[in-house]
């Protein structure tokens, strides 16, 4: 019992700390992961994605296409939960996919020294919304803040370091304009997850 107490008073303080709303995994109905691995952090780089799935911009729509992704994911792509460790609606909120301190499943290699961040929908031909923008950047700096990310992180876009137009040429143009954008060529991580 008071693990679970621990446990909740940690990720509360985490959530109290940041200028952005974040809705925990049990809020938005999450199912509980097959297995995960525990996340060293602070993490030295942030991976921008879109989901390429559908646009939401209300609380409940937002949950609904967490559930359906989530359950693709599980169900269609064999993931051990939903890939990103977080997920931002065009309602203005963060949604906690696989969190804080667990090593997310968007981008092989990559997973053990980042944190995955997905706006819902697709951004080929159009930005984020300036609330989901705004959340991004919230939820970035609250990263920062509570020694999740590095200071002096780096942004990459998830074609920087994979074959894909993800996050879409229109969010892509967008955070390449924004201070911690890499222009350089990434390198390859060399850290060993733990099994916890």
């Amino acid at each position: 019992m008071f693990v679970i107490f621990l446990f909740l008073c940690i990720q509360t303080a985490l959530c109290a700390a940041c200028n952005v709303t974040i809705i925990s995994r049990d809020d938005w109905g999450a199912r509980a992961p097959n297995d995960h691995d525990h996340l060293h952090t602070p993490v030295t780089v942030a991976l921008i994605h879109h989901t390429d799935r559908d646009h939401c911009t209300t609380k409940a729509a937002c949950i609904q296409e967490l559930q359906d992704m989530q359950n693709f994911h599980m169900n269609n792509q064999s993931h051990s939960d939903i890939m990103y460790n977080f997920m931002i609606g065009e309602d203005g909120n963060v949604y906690e996919g696989r969190g804080w301190n667990t090593v997310g499943g968007h981008m092989p290699y990559w997973n053990i020294v980042s944190l995955g961040i997905a706006v819902m929908g697709n951004f080929q031909r159009g930005p984020p919304n300036s609330a989901a923008l705004g959340a991004l950047q919230g939820l970035l700096a609250c990263l920062v803040e509570n020694h999740k990310l590095t200071p002096d992180y780096k942004l990459y876009g998830h074609r920087d370091v994979g074959h894909t137009n993800c996050p879409g040429n229109s969010f892509y143009d967008v955070i390449k304009t924004w201070s911690h954008y890499d222009t350089g060529k990434p390198v390859l991580p060399t850290k060993t997850p733990t099994r916890s």
